[in-house]
């Protein structure tokens, strides 16, 4: 069977701090219009006053980068991206970038990222499925539950 073919367009998240960028961009894309789309994002509304993350104004505020873990061992390094490099050489479909922001000194710093965890029981989180649900209706009195269960019947003649 011949190698599966990369799909044309890309699903990339770009990560860092507790926020998440969703990008769908050609296999092609060089890393410079991705951080272009970043920049684009991060210059919106939507972000301005987040606490924690550094403020983005320009490309060389900061670089993106991608996880590489070591087989030895269960540490993770990052590589950085070069402007020049194509998505299709450095990643894969449903990749995740990470940002790393430049100090005022012009060095890179270590990526910051909160990845939370889907098996933790959240505490703020409704016990039951109907619980902190408005039904936007008015009750004065909760439902009873009814002695007789009912189910499928059968006809009576």
């Amino acid at each position: 069977m011949p190698p599966r073919s990369q799909p044309k367009t890309f699903q990339v998240l770009v990560k860092t701090h507790k926020l998440t960028v969703f990008l769908a961009l050609p296999n092609d894309t060089p890393i410079s219009s991705v951080k272009e789309q970043v920049l684009s994002a991060f210059s919106d509304d939507v972000f301005k006053n987040v606490r924690g993350v550094p403020p983005i104004v320009n490309l060389g505020d900061f670089v993106l980068s991608r996880e590489v873990k070591q087989k030895s061992s269960d540490s993770t390094s990052y590589e950085v991206l070069e402007d020049d490099q194509l998505l299709r050489d450095v990643t894969a479909n449903w990749a995740i970038l990470y940002i790393q922001f430049r100090d005022e000194y012009g060095e890179i710093q270590p990526v910051q990222v909160t990845i939370p965890s889907i098996t933790e029981d959240d505490d703020d989180m409704p016990v039951s499925p109907s619980a902190g649900l408005d039904s936007g209706m008015d009750v004065d009195e909760t439902p009873e539950e009814s002695s007789v269960r009912k189910g499928k019947r059968k006809a009576v003649d």
